[in-house]
This record gives C-alpha cells, sequence and structure tokens, in this order.
C-alpha cells in the first residue's frame, strides 16, 4: 500500500491545488493548517524543497503564525542543516517559551553537531514542559539512538523504567541498544528479564534467540527459537533462523527439514530454497540440491546465490561447462562479487582459459588489493605459466598493500624453485615468524622441500621458540 493512501484525500487535493498554484505564479487562499498539513506531507515523502516552499509561503501570509518556523526548523535538521535549524528555534524560543516539541527538537539539532551538553540542557527543559513525561523520556531516547549514542539512550529508557517498571518497551529498547554496542550479554540479560514478566513473549524469545546467535551460542539460540514456536508454530522468523543456526552447527539433515518446514508454512520463497539447496548439497544430495536452486531461480532470475550455487554443484560433479556458465550468470547478476569472481576466474583455469583467468583476477586485485587470495591465484597462473619472475613481482606489489605471511611461503616457494635459496629462507623465516602454525603451505605447494635440511632446520628454530 502507498503512503498515500493513509493520507486524507482532503490534504492531497490541497497539495495538488498548491503545486497549481507554483506552476501558475498565482495566490491562491489557504489556511494555516492545511498549509501545515501539505507541509508535513511532503516532510513524510522526504520532499523538503517542496516542504520548504509551502512554508515559505505561509511565513508570507501569516507572519505571526510560529508554526511554520517550528516546520522549518523540522525541514532545515532533516536536510542536515542544523546550525540554521538551531537558529529559527532560537527565535521561536522568545514567543514559545514552553513548548516542549521545540526542546525536543533544539536538543537533536545539537546533538547532530556534537553540541552534547546544550542538548542535554534543552531535552531537559523538554521534560520540564512536557504533558506526559514518559513520552517525553521515549522520544529523547528515540533522539539518541537515531545519532547512534546508545548509552545515553539507555539511561533514558532506565529513566522510564523508575516510574514503570514493567514497562516492557523500555526493556525492548534497552536490549536492542545493548545489541547495537554489541554488548550481547547485556542484551540477553534485558531479553530475559522481558521472558521473567511475560514468558509467553514470542518476540522476547525471538530476539534472545538472535542474540544468542550473535553471540555464537547456536544451542541457546535454537532452544529460544524452539520457545518461540512452542507459543506461536506460525512464527516463521523463528524457524528461519533456526535452520539458519542449525546450519552453523552443521546439522544439515535437521536445517534441510526446518527450510522445508518453512515453505510448507509460509509459501515458496527464493532465499529459502536456495538455503535449503545448500543443505542438500552438503549432504551430497546434488541432484536434489540443483532442483531447489532452479526453484529459487524460477522464483526470482535474479537471485545470484542460486545461480552460483548451482554453478558450485556442477562443479563438485565435475560438470565444468555448466559450473562455468552459472558462475559467469552470478556474476553478470552480482559483478562486484568477490566470491563469486573467484570461483570464476578458477573455473577458467581449470578449463584452460589461462587468459580469462588472468583478466579476471587481475579486476579483483585492481578493485581490492589486499585481496590476498586473487594475488597468490593470480602469480600461480603467472608461475605455471613458466614466468616465476613475474609471479614474484607480482606478490612484492601485494606486499605494498598489505604485509601478509602467505605471501612470503609462496614466496620462499618461488625463490627456492629458481635457485635463490638465500631469499628463499629469508621469505620463509619472515613467514614462519608471522605465522608459524601456517608453515605446511610450503609442503602443500612445494612437496620436495620437505627433503630440504635448510628448510627443515629453519621450521625446527622456529618452532622452539
Amino acid at each position: 500500500m502507498d503512503a498515500d493512501d493513509f493520507l486524507d484525500e482532503e490534504t492531497l487535493s490541497h497539495a495538488a491545488r498548491f503545486e497549481k498554484m507554483i506552476r501558475n505564479k498565482s495566490k491562491d487562499y489557504f489556511d494555516a493548517e492545511t498549509l501545515e498539513a501539505i507541509s508535513e506531507y511532503y516532510i513524510n515523502g522526504d520532499k523538503l524543497k517542496k516542504a520548504l516552499e509551502v512554508i515559505y509561503y505561509g511565513e508570507e501570509i501569516y507572519p505571526y503564525y510560529n508554526g511554520f518556523a517550528l516546520k522549518k526548523a523540522e525541514v532545515f535538521g532533516l536536510m542536515g542543516k542544523h546550525e540554521e535549524a538551531i537558529e529559527v528555534l532560537d527565535k521561536c524560543e522568545l514567543y514559545e517559551p514552553f513548548n516542549p516539541e521545540l526542546f525536543l527538537l533544539k536538543g537533536e539539532n545539537l546533538l547532530n553537531i556534537q553540541h552534547f551538553e546544550e542538548a542535554e540542557s534543552s531535552f531537559a527543559k523538554a521534560l520540564i514542559h512536557a504533558d506526559e513525561r514518559i513520552d517525553m523520556l521515549f522520544e529523547i531516547a528515540y533522539v539518541y539512538e537515531d545519532c547512534d549514542l546508545h548509552g545515553k539512550a539507555v539511561e533514558y529508557f532506565e529513566e522510564i523504567l523508575k516510574t514503570q517498571p514493567d514497562n516492557q518497551q523500555a526493556f525492548y529498547e534497552i536490549a536492542n541498544c545493548y545489541d547495537l554496542q554489541g554488548r550481547f550479554d547485556k542484551a540477553s540479560e534485558f531479553y530475559n528479564k522481558l521472558i521473567e514478566m511475560n514468558p509467553f513473549s514470542c518476540p522476547a524469545w525471538y530476539n534472545l534467540g538472535i542474540t544468542f546467535s550473535k553471540m555464537g551460542q547456536f544451542e541457546k539460540a535454537i532452544e529460544a527459537y524452539d520457545y518461540c514456536l512452542a507459543i506461536d508454530e506460525d512464527f516463521i522468523p523463528a524457524a528461519f533462523n533456526k535452520a539458519n543456526d542449525l546450519v552453523e552447527m552443521e546439522r544439515y539433515e535437521e536445517a534441510a527439514k526446518e527450510f522445508l518446514n518453512v515453505v510448507d508454512k509460509d509459501g515458496q520463497d527464493a532465499v529459502t530454497f536456495c538455503n535449503l539447496a545448500s543443505c542438500l548439497e552438503r549432504l551430497n544430495r546434488d541432484k536434489e540440491a540443483i532442483e531447489y536452486y532452479k526453484k529459487a531461480t524460477n522464483l526470482n532470475p535474479n537471485i545470484g546465490e542460486a545461480w552460483f550455487g548451482m554453478g558450485l554443484v556442477y562443479d563438485k560433479m565435475n560438470n565444468r561447462r555448466q559450473a562455468l556458465n552459472h558462475y559467469k550468470r552470478a556474476m553478470l547478476l552480482e559483478p562486484e562479487n568477490e566470491e563469486y569472481a573467484l570461483a570464476l576466474a578458477d573455473a577458467e583455469y581449470r578449463g584452460g582459459n589461462l587468459q580469462q583467468a588472468q583478466e579476471i583476477l587481475r579486476t579483483l586485485i585492481e578493485d581490492e588489493p589486499m585481496m590476498a587470495e586473487a594475488w597468490l591465484d593470480l602469480s600461480y597462473i603467472v608461475h605455471i605459466e613458466g614466468d616465476t619472475e613475474a609471479a614474484i613481482d607480482l606478490l612484492r606489489q601485494a606486499l605494498t598493500y598489505d604485509d601478509h605471511y602467505l605471501y612470503y611461503y609462496r614466496l620462499a616457494c618461488y625463490e627456492f624453485e629458481i635457485g635463490r635459496r638465500k631469499e628463499a629462507l629469508y621469505h620463509l623465516e619472515t613467514a614462519l615468524a608471522m605465522n608459524f602454525e601456517e608453515h605446511f603451505l610450503i609442503f602443500e605447494f612445494s612437496p620436495h622441500l620437505q627433503k630440504d635440511a635448510d628448510v627443515l632446520h629453519a621450521i625446527e628454530l622456529f618452532r622452539n621458540n
């Protein structure tokens, strides 16, 4: 439903008449309340310049009506012109020294220019003059939330709880603030308090589940989602999240059943089919996986994840032509997706299309020079084409962006291969100092080095350190 459907038809009619007046450069009569309603209509539609046009017209014909000045300050704030908004509000305050909405708006603009003490003072005045203190505390807290000052928002929500200790909305907001701060332990504490107050609160169990998921406590998350579903078996987001957490725990059979349950209750959905197909692929039910990926693309041909997933399955089935075609389709839909680009480059390489693979990888490192895997893959292709010096030069270039231990291990392999043992041992020792645990990589790339006395000596030297 369009937002306009909620508007009074009379307001829409007035807005159309105002626009016609502007086009005709005429002067029609509107009462002040009508002009305010039109400006509000434009503000809600994010048509701020039009809103200002209405406000300026209102100020022209009603110079003593303060409502337009408040609207103007609101628009200035939305446009990021906070100092201009404050200037307008300072003038308004001379005529409306007891208007709580004025002080709320002023405080918001002061926050946006980081005048924190002045903002706090303005909010204090808003609270003094507010008819409903609790409502104003919520409004101020929401302003702090919008400014990403979640710690301050919590202070105001906690102030609400001093007066209304059972205000569930305040508990939700506090938990949400802690969640946004990454303080998931505190968020879970407040969701648990909500559950103590209302054990049958489906949203509380659901949000607790999300918090546990973020903490990596997937068993607890699934338990919370199960409670949520016990209260409301048709609460689809809980079932969907439960399935995703089962995937995280590599319980693919259970996850697949849960995704099918989501489809049964919520109808066919491309994303759910993709997730289901991924589970089936991990269970080696490859034909079923392709079937569900295809169902996803039938529902949404522009879902790159499904085309890429099919590519992975076809790759697994050694159907390289189909894999390549599906990777290309995924890349067309999401040309900036690095995972898709790496897979396509690898498929091109394995298909013998070394030039195409190089082009893809060169584009990747140009766009994302910190991407180690792309540099390593590109240097490898250049190396196997017989130009090891060029491969070494590529990795030296990569090191100007990121001092990554993987580059040193690979450089050691290349240097050993062309007989530059001194340089090779230097790079090996640098890599070992940076990340000893990954030293097996040198043997994966150059198995013959397992019999090299100097290499083994260097490894033992760093093992004992």
